[in-house]
């Protein structure tokens, strides 16, 4: 697990690198945005903290505050911190479609909300351990599962973005998936705008 972390980190810093130092051109309203984050998965069937990657397009449909911005994530959770859930390992994918604005914008400097609506598939291994529920004699097996689910996204953030920068930060705080089946992710999460 954190190979991958330490990975996506080198990747996302040396694309950084980069796209920071093509300064000579224009840019254009689109964008390729990258994210990662920490936080906890919770469903009827799943519960786990881990990690969230995402990737998607992001275009500014109004006077550079309202972004439109379709995107996949895939989560990758356990229950290895959860005292009281069974052995649970699983993937947590996300295809998602969102509204940003900025409500408050100062130069650079921006307070971002974000809504949207998403469709997610929880895939994964559920085992024997944690603790049963008290006087259950119901025999427990390890049982694989895939639980798909509709719901929505609220967000909110920070976000700085210079007109004369490639790139431009997203500090969300903020990330809140809802749906179907007692589904719900909360992350704390970085994203990088790299501008065309």
């Amino acid at each position: 697990m954190t190979k991958i972390l330490k990975t996506t980190l080198i990747f996302t810093l040396v694309l950084m690198t980069f796209f920071q130092n093509l300064h000579s051109q224009d840019f254009t309203k689109n964008s390729i945005k990258l994210g990662f984050g920490i936080g906890a998965s919770m469903g009827y069937n799943t519960d786990g903290l881990g990690f969230i990657y995402s990737v998607g397009y992001q275009r500014e449909i109004w006077r550079d505050r309202l972004r439109f911005s379709p995107n996949f994530s895939i989560g990758h959770y356990s229950s290895k911190f959860i005292n009281d859930a069974r052995d649970q390992y699983f993937n947590s994918i996300n295809l998602e479609t969102n509204l940003f604005f900025d409500l408050i914008k100062i130069r650079a400097f921006s307070i971002v909300i974000g809504t949207g609506a998403l469709i997610n598939n929880s895939r994964g291994l559920i085992g024997t351990g944690g603790r049963p529920d008290y006087g259950s004699t119901e025999q427990i097996y390890s049982e694989y599962l895939s639980d798909f689910h509709f719901g929505g996204y609220i967000g909110g953030g920070f976000r700085i973005n210079s007109p004369d920068s490639r790139t431009a930060i997203n500090i969300m705080p903020i990330n809140i998936h809802f749906g179907n089946k007692y589904f719900m992710e909360q992350h704390v999460k970085i994203e990088f705008d790299i501008k065309f």
